[in-house]
């Protein structure tokens, strides 16, 4: 890496600003999401339009400066950031179009999934987002994508429909089925590192009001509901994405004061068919058993969108990891219960997900997300309020995933993947990973865009 870096013609040269150690605004925008990253790139170039991502990726290339992509920073294992390293902070980049006739948006790579749906309900419409709101757009999609939609409307990656790219040598394309298709395959749940997207062109579906909620139970039920869920899911219409939740019950009022504090697992649902057949045809899943509490409704589908946002705040200390499942059978639900049942901390989670749906129905080799034929999968959500407490919490978490590896496939999703060497060895079968490492070296054959070089 040279030596005396000439800042300023990079400044000189950008709509928007350059932050360097120093400024207070490098120190806020160097912290992701996940409080537990803490990395200090050389500089943060803030970019106003594709324009100024160009002029800083050219500037970062004729340096041999690494780079890396801020979007929303919500990936869990800081791919935004790194020690050494320019950061591109795409986070004024949040502009959207809506052509509610032909049923696409487009979006800029800074924005996020709160963003999109705030441009995109108004007219009815909407397309596959996180879990959580405030998830940004562009790791998102790259990728994978699973939401609330998934099951009837496919992946974000499957919305996909083109893809401005800057890339690494400072070029623009436009990525699509019939222009750069190969770097348009990798966009698609390849995990980044092929070029910066500026702009998202996405597929809308008519999603309005959904029928949607939760049921409360005691953590002591957890086995005869994981059987149940296994049982009901693989026959679910594709309108319906359901998850469980070992949590800690929060204080709402519908739950009563006893349990508050305590651990449960809840039954969290999403029915974006016609609302008045939810209920009948979720019947048998939300009535099951002797439950705590429950709240359901018909909302709009971007009320649903933000209503596990309360439980992921920025900067509190994340460790994630992931297994793909092809059963829920009852040696993986012994194995499950009794660690998710008793974490180090009340924040930690676990979130048991069936796919299926839309997301089965694209042939497997189609995009670079891969496992899409897993009926299940569960998300180990490390969680710590506290620094003093995240080894604890990260230990629980590996250990987890290690209990139930007997039980799962080898790989982990990429969105999910709590260490960037997870994210290199286990988010893509073999085949997959060496086309996008051919891929890799193609696009960026100096691999300075590439987060995974290291992995």
């Amino acid at each position: 890496m040279p030596t005396g870096i000439a800042w300023q013609e990079l400044a000189e040269g950008l709509r928007g600003r350059v932050l360097q150690p120093g400024d207070a605004e490098y120190e806020r925008r160097r912290r992701v999401w996940n409080g537990a990253i803490d990395r200090r790139p050389l500089a943060i170039a803030q970019c106003l339009d594709a324009d100024d991502v160009g002029a800083a990726v050219r500037f970062a290339a004729r340096a041999s400066l690494p780079m890396t992509v801020r979007g929303g920073g919500h990936n869990v294992a800081g791919l935004a950031v790194r020690d050494d390293a320019l950061m591109l902070d795409l986070g004024a980049m949040n502009r959207i179009e809506v052509d509610p006739q032909a049923r696409i948006a487009r979006v800029e790579g800074g924005a996020l999934w709160r963003d999109v749906d705030a441009a995109t309900q108004p007219h009815g419409l909407a397309t596959t987002g996180g879990f959580v709101s405030t998830t940004g757009v562009g790791g998102f999609t790259q990728g994978g994508g699973v939401g609330w939609l998934m099951r009837r409307c496919g992946l974000a990656a499957d919305n996909l429909i083109e893809a401005d790219v800057v890339l690494a040598d400072g070029r623009s394309v436009v990525a699509s089925e019939r222009r750069h298709a190969d770097l348009f395959w990798a966009l698609r749940g390849g995990a980044g590192g092929f070029g910066v997207v500026t702009r998202f062109c996405y597929r809308l579906h008519a999603v309005g009001e959904v029928y949607a909620g939760v049921v409360f139970h005691p953590v002591e039920a957890a086995p005869g509901l994981l059987r149940k869920f296994r049982e009901f899911t693989p026959g679910a219409p594709e309108a319906l994405v359901a998850m469980l939740v070992f949590t800690t019950a929060p204080p709402l009022p519908f739950l009563p004061p006893e349990a508050h504090g305590q651990r449960v697992v809840a039954l969290a649902w999403c029915w974006s068919g016609e609302p008045e057949q939810g209920p009948l045809v979720l019947a048998p899943l939300t009535n099951h058993g002797q439950p705590l509490g429950r709240h359901e409704g018909v909302m709009p589908y971007a009320a649903w969108q933000q209503a596990f946002d309360p439980s992921a705040p920025a900067g509190d200390h994340y460790y994630w990891t992931t297994s793909q499942l092809d059963a829920l059978d009852d040696a993986l639900i012994g194995a499950l219960v009794p660690l998710a049942a008793t974490p180090p901390d009340p924040l930690c989670e676990v979130h048991v997900h069936h796919m299926g749906g839309a997301v089965a129905a694209v042939p497997g080799g189609a995009t670079a997300f891969t496992n899409r034929d897993a009926p299940f999968f569960v998300n180990v959500i490390g969680h710590a309020g506290a620094a003093e407490r995240f080894t604890a919490v990260r230990d629980w978490t590996r250990g987890l995933r290690t209990a139930l590896a007997p039980h799962a496939r080898a790989g982990m999703q990429p969105n999910f993947t709590g260490e960037t060497g997870d994210l290199g060895k286990l988010a893509h079968d073999s085949a997959t990973r060496v086309k996008l490492s051919a891929l890799r070296a193609h696009y960026d054959p100096y691999g300075l865009l590439a987060p995974l070089r290291d992995a």
